[in-house]
Parts: C-alpha cells; sequence; structure tokens
C-alpha cells in the first residue's frame, strides 16, 4: 500500500487540510480506519470499478469510534480532507446526521457524479488528479460560509490547545456566546458534540505520544493527557481503536 499526501492549492488552504491518494497494487487489506477529527470525500478510483454501483463518490462523517475497512487488489483511492468546521463551505447538510457513516456525495452536490469520477479516472497521473479536484472544490466552494464558521473553527482551536484541562463552560464565555447555543452550532457544523470532539482530539494526541515513549507509564501518560486514570484510558482506547493502549 502506498499513501500519499498533496497541499491543496493555496486559495483552499483554509479549508482543506491535504488530498490524499491510496494505492495499493498488492493483495487485499484489510486495516483499520481510527476517529482523526476531519469530514472527507472519498473517490474510488481503481479501473475495476462499475460505475454504475452508486457507491464511488461518497462523504464520510466524522467518526468517533473505529472502522474496519477493506482495500481491494489494484485499487487507487483519492480523499479529500477538510478542516474541521470547514466542510460547510461545500455543504449546508448537518453533519451531525453522517457521524460513524458515510453516505452517496451525489446526494450532497449533483456534481459529484460518475461523469466526475470517470474524468478523474482518465487523469494519467496523481498531480492531473489533485488539479482537478483543486479546480472542482475552487469552483463549488459557497465563500460566505467560511466567514459565518468562524466561531466554530476558533472553538476547535481552544479544544486543540486545552484537551488536558477541558472548560466547555470558559470556552463559551470566551467567545461570548451561551453553552447551550455553541453546543447546538458546534454540533450542526463540526458533526460531533463538543465533548465527542475532545475525546478524539486527546485520543490522537494520546496515541503519538505513546508511540513515541514507550519507556512511559501508560498510568502517567493517562494523568498528563486528561484521563482520570489507567483504567479510563484503556476504555477509551477500546472504543476508539478497538485496542488496547499498549498496542500503539
Amino acid at each position: 500500500m502506498i499513501y500519499e499526501e498533496y497541499i491543496p492549492s493555496k486559495n483552499l488552504n483554509s479549508i482543506v487540510d491535504s488530498i490524499w491518494i491510496a494505492t495499493n497494487n498488492g493483495q487485499e487489506i484489510e486495516s483499520r480506519i481510527l476517529p482523526d477529527g476531519y469530514v472527507d470525500i472519498i473517490f474510488e478510483l481503481g479501473e475495476q470499478m462499475q460505475l454504475n454501483s452508486g457507491n464511488e463518490i461518497r462523504v464520510s462523517g466524522m467518526m468517533t469510534k473505529f472502522k474496519k475497512v477493506v482495500s481491494k487488489k489494484n485499487s487507487e483511492t483519492l480523499g479529500v480532507r477538510f478542516k474541521t468546521g470547514q466542510f460547510n463551505s461545500i455543504s449546508n447538510i448537518p453533519l451531525s446526521e453522517i457521524k460513524n457513516t458515510a453516505i452517496k456525495a451525489s446526494n450532497l452536490s449533483p456534481k459529484l457524479n460518475n461523469s466526475f469520477l470517470e474524468e478523474l479516472i482518465e487523469k494519467k497521473c496523481h498531480f492531473e488528479k489533485v488539479q482537478l479536484i483543486n479546480s472542482f472544490l475552487t469552483s463549488e466552494i459557497n465563500w460566505t460560509a467560511i466567514v459565518e464558521n468562524k466561531l466554530e473553527y476558533s472553538v476547535c482551536e481552544s479544544i486543540r490547545t486545552n484537551y488536558r484541562e477541558l472548560d466547555l463552560s470558559l470556552i463559551a464565555k470566551n467567545h461570548c456566546i451561551s453553552l447551550r447555543q455553541l453546543e447546538r452550532r458546534f454540533k450542526t457544523i463540526v458533526g460531533v458534540t463538543m465533548k465527542e470532539y475532545h475525546s478524539i482530539i486527546r485520543f490522537n494526541n494520546t496515541m503519538n505520544y505513546i508511540s513515541t515513549n514507550s519507556d512511559t507509564s501508560l498510568l502517567n501518560i493517562a494523568f498528563d493527557h486528561g484521563y482520570f486514570d489507567h483504567s479510563h484510558l484503556t476504555k477509551e482506547f477500546n472504543k476508539m481503536s478497538g485496542l488496547n493502549p499498549s498496542k500503539f
């Protein structure tokens, strides 16, 4: 399996985190997709795909638990990973409706259809595919929505910065909005509750720390990253990844 990430064009930097392409020229591979705090548009580009199946372009909602996926032999998958809270710039669907699931992309944008997929498949190299994605997104972005979502994006930054000691009431106060209003807006635009988003961010930060600090005890890691104890850490990791913390 070969996985590559590409930086989006400059005008999309505030909206798109990355454009990625995964190519499997070997045998069928089963893997786990872990919660990462993003929403993706996913294009299946393998030439063996049947274009009448209706499942080749999909929107994958934000995940709060792991999902097992199978990469087929000789397959190629392209994904557009949106920065948290910015998918609303191309679709006004309440993202909470697609949490932990994926839907047909043409339900959100009629232009994300088989014709567009065929055009992607016909591109001879990854650079041309990425350029086509950049052009499509640039033409489809609702730039007004980006300004409207600045509040939610700022709250995400606050959660990422303060994930060890989260105080949602203080975050709401600092953004001059009631906690109830903020919770409702956040869930609609981001796709999960603020507490769920916090759990995802804490999980990813802790997972990365464990993988590079194998000599540190899990109990100390739990305390340092805002978990109550070792048991709390293990329970959260099992939910998010299906694995114990020691496996990382």
